[in-house]
């Protein structure tokens, strides 16, 4: 299996990739949204792309892909793993001297208190990903990466603070993406999105009571802006079992109407592993 990810080498995708397939070829993409692309495009099998993590929440890009109208891929699978990680950079650096770290946006604000603490004047940079910002870090004296040990060991970068999330139990949930659907396995999700048809009251429930009525669980609900008008929001939620299932078909059939665009994602086997 050809598996796209956001690379370079050393990233949280593609320990996610490694996870779901260890005898998978990888394909390092400079961005979730290229990953997709590079299924769509036939350069890959599927996509490994983050969706959501324990402390900073929802990733924006990945939520993109999936509004797109035209997108012709499904999600398919999913893994949770632990998130570490480390403060690191070139060594023999005065962490108090330091004035830049880099990292992705998401690993900058799930460890900006600790960074805060260990290197107080670093102004945080944003880089495409936690490998690429190592990287930087190594071939920029003076500054520093959060990034995971991996890269760090990958990039030849000393080590200065492990385990810098400013929470415990940092988790990153990630999609797989691909054109192929998952039969029902009795122990699934389905992941849906849609547009409300009108805005106001109980328009949402509208939508949700008839999940409600047939005792179905709903793991997840957010919303993001649709970029339209201010006020106007695309909302995602996941659902316990398969869309082939008739309770969950009954109830997407009647919650359709209720929106002005609706869309299951995929279903596809629950993540049961303990920290992934």
């Amino acid at each position: 299996m050809r598996l796209a990810h956001l690379g370079p080498a050393g990233t949280y995708a593609e320990a996610a990739s490694l996870r779901l397939d260890p005898a998978a070829e990888l394909v390092p993409t400079p961005t979730f949204t290229a990953a997709a692309e590079a299924v769509e495009a036939d350069k890959a099998d599927a996509a490994v792309c983050a969706i959501e993590n324990s402390l900073e929440g929802p990733v924006s890009e990945t939520l993109a892909i999936l509004v797109r109208e035209d997108l012709t891929l499904k999600i398919t699978d999913e893994i949770v793993i632990a998130i570490e990680h480390a403060l690191v950079g070139a060594p023999g650096l005065d962490l108090a001297e330091v004035k830049v770290v880099y990292s992705h946006p998401q690993a900058l604000g799930q460890s900006r208190r600790r960074l805060t603490e260990l290197a107080p004047s670093a102004q945080p940079v944003a880089a495409l990903s936690t490998a690429a910002a190592i990287e930087a870090a190594v071939n920029e004296p003076g500054t520093l990466a959060v990034g995971n040990k991996r890269a760090a060991e990958l990039y030849s970068a000393y080590c200065y603070a492990e385990d810098i999330s400013d929470r415990p139990n940092n988790q990153t949930r990630f999609v797989v993406l691909s054109r192929d659907e998952q039969p029902p396995t009795g122990d699934d999700k389905t992941s849906l999105v849609f547009t409300m048809a009108h805005d106001q009251p109980g328009s949402l429930v509208e939508v949700l009571q008839p999940f409600a009525d047939r005792s179905i669980n709903m793991t997840r609900i957010e919303s993001r802006p649709t970029g339209q008008q201010l006020g106007t929001y695309y909302f995602f939620a996941d659902v316990q079992g398969h869309a082939g299932e008739p309770a969950i078909a009954a109830a997407i059939a009647e919650a359709g109407p209720h929106t002005d665009w609706f869309q299951v994602l995929g279903s596809y086997p629950r993540w049961t592993g303990d920290d992934a």
